[in-house]
């Protein structure tokens, strides 16, 4: 029999299970290691709380499972959970067990791991942030604090406190404490009564957190005394995290997530995340939570009389690009045919605007004409201003659904229009997950703002959520020029603004404007310590804003 080689002895040894702590519901809060295991999974196997921007790191074709893991609403019981993880690690596939919080801090991962150990799998184990310490820094109270602990308890109250014994709950009364309690929401009175009774002050601050760390965040202060009376007033579901100890008192001075201008504001992106990474970076430091949408998949195809258009460049003498698809299909397509770009010597380039500019600059080209408003009058106005007589021809580059305004204005200006598409705009495959927490949100309505880039993104998304056209017209809507803007009142879009300019910080202030005099989230989600952010003020136009 021969021998196994030593790459053969070492894969077999590599990890095909991941046991990744998710964080407590912040994407951002997942460690790297985290991150660059979803890149690489086949199979994710996902609690049922876990982020939509976590889920989208794992590659497309990787096989998503919702486990469930809501209390009393299991999707799939732990002994399945466990047999699927084995099965698909069988199967030579690298899988992700992305697991709320740590995994092992009351999250049955040591289970898991056990279960994976006596199976033979080789796994591994990245440690997350856990719920724990994450949702009470973000209600601003620490865990831990020289003035007021030395020591930190954390527990479950998944079962009836009434069955605790005293010792347990004497030493829960010990002074210079924080209790963190977890998963306690249906005991909570009882642990309260019988906390009493064992001697913790009724005066002990206590923090009610619930939807830590994510949009939804509510923070509630009372005191052990009146926390009973505080859930009848208010009843609480799950999630939920119970803090008890002096540190709550500290709140008044740490708070700082409710204090964000645009806490628990939700804005729908109509592309993908990493083409808007400037805007979304602000947005989020701001407190808001950006979701990614794409509503227009692009695909390289070339239309009209292209082949013969191509051949015939040099006897052009415009070559107008409308968009930064335009741009980088133009010269994808250049490529393919083995064109050199010195086949554009002595043509002149109008740009539609700001982003297509820059696209442009990455070819090393730039324009000689950019209109003063980027839509389609006002690239006839910036042919219209040139010095005539206006008989040169113009090459037309753009995508598959675009009107017939800028052809038929530049011919009637004298000037000989030929147009090309270089790609055609298609409706995206929406994976399931996604479609399934997006319609929530809709039926919520619970998005603050709709960013669209294009009529194509309007009607993209109405062909996505058929079943939602009124949740979606109800929805405000950002338009990043005046084409965009026409589409969105023609479609019956109850409130819409438009960006004063179609580029990042033109959409962020436009954004700002709208939003800030409307103040967070914070009124609906709980009662934050302290003064919020007056409402009204935009942190691009102050001398305040400009230094942080």
């Amino acid at each position: 029999m021969p021998r196994e080689s030593l790459n053969e002895q070492f894969a077999k040894r590599l990890p095909r299970v991941h046991l990744v702590g998710a964080g407590p519901g912040d994407p951002g809060l997942i460690s790297r290691k985290g991150a660059h295991l979803l890149a690489t999974a086949d199979v994710v196997l996902y609690d049922h709380l876990v982020s939509l921007d976590l889920l989208d790191l794992a590659p497309p074709h990787a096989l998503r499972i919702d486990v469930g893991k809501v209390r009393n609403h299991p999707r799939m019981s732990q002994g399945e959970i466990e047999a699927t993880m084995i099965d698909h690690a069988r199967k030579g596939q690298t899988v992700v067990r992305l697991k709320g919080g740590d995994p092992f801090v009351f999250g049955r991962g040591g289970e898991e791991a056990q279960a994976l150990r006596k199976a033979g799998i080789p796994f591994s184990v990245v440690p997350g942030v856990s719920s724990t310490i994450a949702v009470p820094a973000y209600s601003g109270v620490p865990v831990t604090h020289r003035d007021h602990n030395s020591r930190l308890v954390i527990l479950t109250a998944h079962d009836n406190p009434s069955a605790w014994n005293d010792q347990d709950l004497l030493a829960l009364t010990r002074p210079n404490q924080t209790i963190v309690v977890l998963m306690g929401v249906m005991y909570m009175k009882e642990l309260s009564k019988r906390l009493l009774q064992a001697g913790l002050p009724p005066g002990t601050p206590v923090l009610l957190a619930r939807w830590g760390t994510t949009p939804d965040q509510e923070s509630f202060e009372t005191s052990l005394g009146d926390l009973s009376s505080f859930l009848d007033r208010n009843p609480l579901t799950p999630p939920v995290t119970l803090l008890i100890g002096g540190v709550v008192s500290l709140r008044s001075e740490i708070d700082w997530v409710h204090r964000l201008p645009l806490f628990g504001k939700r804005i729908l992106l109509t592309r993908e995340r990493e083409t808007a990474t400037e805007l979304t970076t602000m947005l989020e430091s701001l407190g808001a939570t950006v979701i990614s949408c794409p509503t227009i998949s692009v695909v390289p195809e070339t239309t009209g009389n292209s082949d013969a258009a191509f051949s015939d460049l040099p006897h052009f003498s415009w070559l107008v690009f409308l968009s930064p698809n335009g741009v980088r299909h133009f010269f994808r397509k250049l490529y393919e045919k083995k064109l050199d770009i010195r086949r554009l010597s002595g043509m002149r380039i109008l740009s539609m605007g700001p982003a297509t500019t820059e696209a442009l600059g990455y070819f090393g080209l730039f324009p000689d004409a950019v209109p003063v408003q980027s839509h389609g009058p006002g690239v006839i106005e910036a042919f219209a201003s040139l010095p005539g007589p206006h008989t040169e021809r113009v090459l037309l580059v753009r995508g598959d659904r675009g009107s017939g305004l800028i052809p038929e204005g530049l011919k009637k200006l004298g000037y000989t229009v030929e147009t090309i598409g270089v790609y055609e705009n298609h409706l995206p495959s929406l994976p399931e997950y996604k479609r399934e927490r997006l319609e929530s949100l809709l039926e919520q309505g619970a998005i603050d703002l709709a960013i669209y880039y294009s009529p194509s993104a309007f009607s993209g998304l109405q062909d996505l959520f058929q079943n939602h056209h009124s949740q979606i017209l109800a929805i405000p809507a950002l338009a990043i020029g005046p084409t965009t803007a026409s589409a969105l009142e023609d479609g019956h879009v109850h409130r819409i603004i438009q960006s004063g300019t179609p580029t990042s910080k033109g959409i962020l202030e436009s954004t700002l404007d709208f939003l800030l005099p409307l103040g967070n989230n914070s009124g609906r989600h709980g009662t934050p310590a302290g003064e919020p952010p007056s409402p009204g003020k935009n942190p691009l136009n102050s001398e305040e804003g400009a230094h942080t």
